[in-house]
């Protein structure tokens, strides 16, 4: 019962990380310069429309972070760099189209979760999202991990809630001490809570994973 209260706590405190983190950083599509001939230098801002060297539509400037700018297709979301765009009459162009664009954006979810589902083993650690570890993998059956934790607990966890770290490791998406939280909520739960953090954690888990 423990370890179902702590999985429910983790799942709902977290919000399906691996879902959020898909969703907070946006795969980064590689960008060809426009073919045409630019009309001036390129300043992207939230709401600006987004076409190719044809003048075809591509999508919307989503936000602005630094020298990242995140696009959406309305389907996908990609961040290229400042770089990757130039303004001409119609607007802020880039070198790929629509099409082109959601493609990169696929092919580079399809790597990364590949590239998770091989880390996803026995022995493997799990970080928290500033880097600190929190647990072992012990067992892996289907979308099932058993995680044997710092604190001595274990957690059931589904594949969904981890993602991989800046650094290729897997990870939750919350910070150690939020971790520490959630755990120490779940051990001090009475018993009549569990059908409680269970549903909580199931709603969390499909609110996360919508798109």
């Amino acid at each position: 019962m423990k370890k179902t209260l702590i999985a429910a706590a983790i799942a709902a405190t977290s919000f399906a990380p691996a879902a959020v983190m898909a969703q907070a950083a946006p795969a980064t599509a590689p960008a060809a310069a426009p073919a045409a001939t630019a009309t001036g230098s390129a300043n992207p801002t939230v709401g600006a429309k987004v076409f190719d060297a044809q003048g075809g539509d591509v999508g919307t400037v989503e936000s602005v972070q630094g020298d990242i700018v995140t696009v959406s297709t309305g389907t996908a979301r990609a961040g290229l760099p400042k770089t990757a765009f130039v303004a001409r009459d119609k607007g802020l162009t880039i070198g790929m189209t629509k099409a082109e664009l959601e493609s990169a954006v696929n092919g580079a979810k399809a790597e990364t979760s590949a590239a998770k589902d091989a880390a996803i083993v026995a022995d493997a650690p799990i970080k928290s999202s500033d880097g600190i570890v929190l647990g072992t993998i012990t067992k892996v059956v289907g979308d099932d991990v058993t995680v044997q934790l710092s604190n001595g607990s274990a957690a059931a966890l589904k594949k969904s809630y981890l993602g991989l770290g800046a650094d290729g490791s897997l990870a939750l998406g919350m910070t150690a001490a939020d971790f520490a939280k959630a755990t120490q909520a779940a051990s001090s739960a009475q018993p009549g809570t569990e059908a409680g953090a269970a549903a909580g954690a199931q709603a969390a888990a499909t609110e996360g994973s919508g798109e």
